[in-house]
């Protein structure tokens, strides 16, 4: 896995000048998906000559790289941020109630960040290639281990039936979580209003997994 490369040209702007450039590949990539995602238009909005931008980075794909960079530090600072918040340690919270505040904290990340949210669409839909892989080993070990850790402590602490194997409920639940907006076909249009509707959908998905189609009424009667 290639380092990206940020060259010292960026890394000597000025916080203003580095922001601009970064707000114009923002707007550019949260708009377009990547292959079509205009380097020249990124270079006009930002004010800046094309040469400056080859000073500042290799490519487009490593600017693209960086910008998800920078999504992936500042999801990272809002969930530290919501952390904070909690009444008593995370770690002391049941399985169910971690996941309902992982996807209650990434649907107002996503409010509050709806460029960011385009620009995770658009990776979500990027077809295969050397680059979404790229990105996956780039991105997704912390993930997997991450995932593997709360279903693990799950499985350890009697919440969560360990018959059904802890590479399978591993998969599901990384599958939920990258994927909640498929699951709402109407989640753009919903982050545009109120939570309460998002919020729902999200309960009602976490209470699927936790109770499945039999529901918890039924739970232990025979089939």
């Amino acid at each position: 896995m290639g380092d990206i490369m940020v060259k010292q040209g960026f890394i000597n702007l000025s916080k203003d000048e580095q922001e601009r450039v970064l707000e114009a590949a923002l707007d550019e990539f949260s708009q377009k998906d990547f292959e079509s995602a205009s380097i020249n238009k990124i270079i006009q909005k930002a004010g800046i000559s094309k040469g400056s931008m080859y000073h500042y980075f290799q490519n487009k794909e490593d600017l693209y790289m960086h910008i998800l960079d920078n999504i992936m530090e500042e999801k990272k600072k809002f969930l530290g941020a919501a952390l904070q918040k909690l009444d008593r340690p995370v770690q002391e919270l049941n399985f169910f109630k971690i996941l309902t505040m992982q996807l209650e904290v990434s649907i107002q990340f996503a409010k509050e960040n709806y460029r960011y949210y385009l620009i995770n669409n658009h990776l979500q839909n990027m077809p295969e290639s050397q680059l979404k892989t790229r990105i996956w080993e780039r991105f997704h070990i912390a993930f997997d281990q991450y995932i593997a850790t709360i279903v693990d402590n799950a499985i350890a602490a009697g919440e969560i039936r360990d018959d059904l194997g802890r590479e399978f409920v591993i998969r599901i639940l990384g599958f939920v979580l990258l994927n909640f907006t498929d699951i709402s076909p109407n989640y753009r249009e919903m982050l545009r209003k109120g939570d309460d509707v998002i919020l729902q959908e999200m309960h009602h998905l976490v209470d699927f997994l936790k109770f499945g189609l039999c529901g918890s009424a039924t739970k232990g009667e025979d089939k």
